[in-house]
């Protein structure tokens, strides 16, 4: 790009894996002569991130792509970026005896997770891996399996499909859900939020104390990390556990159901104190309507968004004024877990209305202040719902990733 500012008829090599790749076997003898040594899925790696990273800022330059603009591609700091390799040739295989995954190079790597689940697809055929990506976090290896599993063509379905659930994300609690039963009676669900990093903020903190009084590189100080990188692993697998469990019931249960479309980013610079931010992080909040919307498609649900400038924990459910418009609830401040109603002084339990009101949207959809609603219904394909560039390739039908 420097090239083409001082001689605009310089030819620069174009921006495509097959591109970058031609031209490192053309020179990697000279600049890099220990290559054999690695695998090529290494240098493979490198440039479709590098293809994906220069495209991104392309589009991003031209205000093609949506979210904030990214930066040029850099090099990655290899304190800070995690080691990892992705694998798509070569041999990549589960060992029958479950414990073993063979990778290219490297060879049988044993696992400390049963891989069951996965082999026995592979074992009968009825599916194939794409890919296999080995990373290192926490001192620790992870591999990483993306396969294509063949499933009926008919999905199984929900357990009830006639029942239609509102769902509350918050941080007290991480969901609550109301539905309305076949007798006719409300039923209300409340799934606790784990928050395990604000359960284990006392003990991270000895664990740095302890750290920071040892000495670099000696063996007590690289206990210390052990201890907190321990730490680290559990809260992230708290989180994963926490929301697949809440995803997994709510799609194998209900026909409809009703979330939030959450702005989390805005969530967290509205909050001013630093707590509270990192409450919203700690609740891992962005993971739930993702998981839904897979998980509804591969069981037969439907997945539906509600506008995000609905007020849903501000309207009184059930109560409208005489002039024919919703009732809003008071309180002393933004975050109170208890409101009042202005018309008739009854105390409304915020996340219990809130969970109301997305069951039944949008049956006061066209009564907010900032835009019209619309009811978004999740598409069959793409993990956004519509389908759109960015979003993954359509498969075969019965087709699973």
């Amino acid at each position: 790009m420097d090239a083409r500012k001082i001689n605009p008829d310089h030819e620069s090599v174009p921006w495509n894996s097959a591109a970058f790749r031609k031209c490192w076997n053309r020179e990697k003898h000279e600049v890099a002569p220990w290559w054999a040594e690695n695998s090529k899925e290494c240098y493979s790696s490198g440039f479709a991130d590098l293809e994906q990273g220069l495209k991104n800022w392309k589009a991003g330059k031209n205000s093609t792509r949506k979210g904030k603009k990214p930066q040029f591609p850099v090099f990655r700091s290899a304190r800070n970026d995690l080691g990892r390799v992705r694998f798509t040739t070569d041999t990549m295989r589960l060992e029958p005896d479950r414990r073993t995954i063979t990778l290219p190079v490297i060879g049988g790597l044993r696992s400390k997770e049963n891989t069951r689940r996965v082999q026995r697809h592979l074992a009968s055929g009825r599916a194939r891996i794409l890919n296999m990506i080995l990373s290192e976090r926490w001192g620790r290896l992870f591999v990483s399996v993306c396969y294509a599993v063949r499933t009926p063509d008919t999905p199984v379905g929900p357990v009830q499909p006639e029942l239609r659930a509102g769902v509350d994300l918050g941080l007290r609690v991480l969901a609550t859900v109301s539905s309305i039963g076949p007798d006719g009676k409300e039923i209300i669900q409340e799934f606790e939020n784990p928050a395990p990093l604000r359960a284990s903020l006392a003990a991270r903190g000895r664990a740095g104390r302890q750290m920071s009084r040892r000495i670099p590189g000696s063996r007590g100080h690289r206990e210390a990390k052990a201890k907190l990188r321990k730490m680290d692993r559990r809260c992230v697998y708290l989180r994963a556990q926490t929301s697949h469990q809440l995803t997994t019931e709510l799609a194998r249960v209900y026909g409809q159901i009703v979330v939030e479309d959450l702005d989390i980013a805005g969530m967290k610079k509205s909050m001013g104190k630093k707590a509270f931010r990192r409450l919203v992080s700690d609740a891992a909040l962005g993971r739930v309507r993702p998981q839904l919307t897979y998980k509804t498609q591969a069981g037969g649900s439907t997945l539906i968004v509600a506008d995000r400038w609905y007020p849903s924990s501000q309207l009184h459910h059930g109560h409208v004024l005489p002039d024919g418009t919703p009732c809003r609830l008071e309180g002393k401040t933004l975050i109170d877990k208890v409101l009042r109603c202005p018309s008739t002084g009854e105390l409304v339990d915020r996340d219990v209305n809130a969970a109301r009101n997305l069951r039944d949207w949008p049956g006061y959809a066209s009564r907010g202040l900032v835009k019209a609603s619309v009811p978004y219904v999740s598409s069959p394909v793409g993990s956004g719902g519509d389908g759109g560039p960015d979003g993954p390739r359509e498969r075969a039908p019965g087709e699973r990733v």
